[in-house]
């Protein structure tokens, strides 16, 4: 059994016996019922945007060790929650988050959110940097939006981060999102002057 408003299921909502269409941002959740006792609840938050199953290109690497499902990861409208190893989160260490979304035709947009996940006893930290460019033909870019961020501190909490570039209203079919990480750890953690971990989990486009 499963809702789609959030609510837990029970045993009077709606029955899975086909795969289940979604075209709008929801909270799935789903349960199986036994005679020995029903399942845990499978949860999954889905959040559509402009951005939802268009074609992504990696121009730098996703680091192996937290490859999972690849650069797609960006956008399947999955949203990852604060276990950094569940595969709804990509990793990139030792260079940037740099990815180029094909609209496949012009699209209107003005706003870019991207979340990262910070963990900073496992080296994931924040990202320092995050910019916007837009491009008609994919080759030639221009920046619409861009925002640094402070390195991080001892007191700065391990949760998910939030990072919301908002600009004027642009038409453009290629969107490339360049996210920088800390390359140089602080000096008050044990992993000083060593670069860290960028874990993101979705580039939303509205």
């Amino acid at each position: 059994y499963y809702t789609l408003d959030g609510t837990d299921p029970t045993t009077a909502s709606q029955l899975y016996t086909e795969p289940v269409k979604i075209n709008t941002n929801c909270t799935f959740k789903a349960m199986a019922v036994r005679p020995t006792g029903n399942s845990r609840i499978v949860k999954e938050d889905i959040a559509f945007s402009k951005s939802t199953s268009k074609k992504i290109t990696a121009l730098q690497p996703v680091n192996k060790q937290y490859e999972f499902a690849g650069i797609s990861t960006l956008v399947d409208g999955l949203k990852g929650n604060r276990n950094y190893k569940t595969g709804r989160w990509i990793a990139f260490y030792k260079n940037d988050m740099e990815a180029v979304i094909d609209f496949g035709q012009p699209a209107d947009f003005s706003k870019v959110t991207l979340t990262t996940n910070v963990e900073k006893g496992d080296w994931i930290f924040d990202a320092r940097s995050i910019s916007v460019t837009v491009s008609e033909d994919g080759e030639n870019f221009k920046q619409v939006a861009s925002e640094e961020y402070p390195a991080m501190t001892l007191d700065n909490p391990n949760q998910l981060y939030e990072h919301v570039l908002s600009f004027e209203p642009v038409k453009a079919r290629y969107l490339k999102v360049l996210a920088k990480p800390e390359y140089n750890i602080p000096s008050w953690h044990g992993g000083k002057g060593n670069p860290a971990f960028l874990f993101v989990d979705e580039i939303t486009v509205d």
